[in-house]
């Protein structure tokens, strides 16, 4: 009796280590309010976005709408080159080359213009009406 009673006890014990460890709190969990934060995050980012001279902005999209479209077509011919197989790597890494550069020259007009420009630069697609 007294074995059995132990190894529940022993049992029991080692559940409530192993649980009270899980639930435990600590630096890395997120707190409530920490939770609520995050859910906020989305909106105020969009409010710090640079405003965005309208004009300037949509003489910018039909000055790069050709190296827009050349960076639809490489995506595309990339696509294709990634489903064969075996791949040919040297092609790849020429329309990879290719496509960086053509991203560069869209960076580049955008600077020239006062927009913002690089990964969180414009949003093409919203600006523009893509």
């Amino acid at each position: 009796m007294f074995k059995k009673l132990s190894k529940v006890l022993a049992i029991l014990g080692v559940g409530i280590l192993v649980s009270g460890t899980v639930l435990a709190q600590n630096e890395t969990t997120p707190q409530p309010d920490q939770m609520r934060f995050k859910s906020q995050r989305g909106p105020m980012m969009r409010q710090t976005m640079p405003q965005v001279d309208q004009q300037k902005a949509q003489a910018f999209c039909k000055e790069i709408n050709p190296q827009w479209q050349k960076m639809w077509q490489i995506k595309n011919e990339l696509r294709e080159l990634w489903g064969k197989n075996p791949p040919d790597w040297t092609a790849i890494e020429k329309k990879e080359i290719e496509f960086i550069k053509t991203k560069l020259e869209i960076d580049k007009k955008a600077y020239e213009m006062g927009l913002p420009y690089g990964p969180r630069g414009l949003r093409l697609r919203q600006i523009c009406g893509w």
